[in-house]
């Protein structure tokens, strides 16, 4: 179980400051309601931190300017394109709700959590990252195309995973 002490202890180690208390909870709460494995929380909250800049963004930059737009990046892991919006819509949902009013995702922590909570459990743990105790294919299934393994963001997010991990008392370090 991880406590919103640890999570803002994960926070300070990665350069961040705390989040307030209420973001804290609705992180926390969904991360354990999510996974029993504090090595999977670590993994999942340092790749939370790296795209949303420690919980400061929950849209991406200059988003409605970019060739993808209106689908560009909203929520803690950043959900992109069109396709990804309607899976998670019909998941959470039923419908195409998130296809319709794409910033939902990012109007509230709930929901910006909630989306990142599905991505992670559709299309990050079939990779087999938490599985295989393997950082780099969480990575990799977020934006593989464009942090390829050994890049400086690959990099970057691996370290991030170092600190989180060990404010999370983590023993078993996974591989980058």
């Amino acid at each position: 179980m991880v406590t919103t002490g640890q999570l803002n202890s994960a926070l300070s180690a990665c350069g961040y400051g705390p989040v307030d208390t209420s973001v804290a909870n609705v992180i926390v709460n969904q991360i354990n309601n999510m996974t029993g494995s504090t090595n999977e929380a670590a993994m999942f909250l340092a790749q939370l931190i790296h795209e949303s800049g420690g919980f400061q963004h929950r849209r991406e930059i200059n988003g409605p300017a970019l060739s993808y737009a209106p689908y560009y990046g909203r929520g803690y892991i950043q959900l992109t394109h069109d396709y990804n919006y309607r899976s998670a819509s019909m998941a959470i949902f039923g419908n195409e709700k998130l296809v319709n009013n794409p910033d939902m995702v990012s109007d509230s922590v709930e929901m910006s959590m909630r989306v990142s909570v599905w991505f992670w459990e559709a299309r990050v743990r079939p990779e087999g990252g938490p599985s295989r105790n393997n950082f780099g294919l969480t990575t990799k299934a977020i934006n593989g195309g464009l942090e390829p393994p050994g890049s400086d963001l690959a990099r970057r997010r691996y370290n991030l995973y170092v600190k989180v991990a060990n404010a999370l008392g983590v023993r078993d370090i996974a591989r980058e």
